[in-house]
């Protein structure tokens, strides 16, 4: 298995959580407010362009991460 299959794997673990959790959060605390269904679903689409931001930034870190350790470069834990 390629580097690129391994970095996606723990990306797209992290970025479900992520969105599971923000998504979760960000409905409950409007719909509290008594906010209405578009102000709700914009928060949402506000969220979910959080979400794919955290889920890029994982993917990068992960991907050079996995690069570092198929050159042979990682540092000894």
């Amino acid at each position: 298995m390629g580097p690129l299959f391994k970095a996606i794997i723990p990306a797209a673990l992290l970025t479900e959580i992520a969105a599971i959790v923000f998504f979760t959060a960000t409905w409950s605390i409007l719909a509290e407010m008594h906010f209405g269904q578009s102000v709700i679903l914009g928060g949402e689409a506000v969220t979910a362009i959080g979400v794919v931001a955290i889920g890029v930034a994982v993917f990068r870190r992960a991907i050079r991460s996995e690069k570092r350790m198929a050159m042979g470069d990682a540092p000894d834990a």
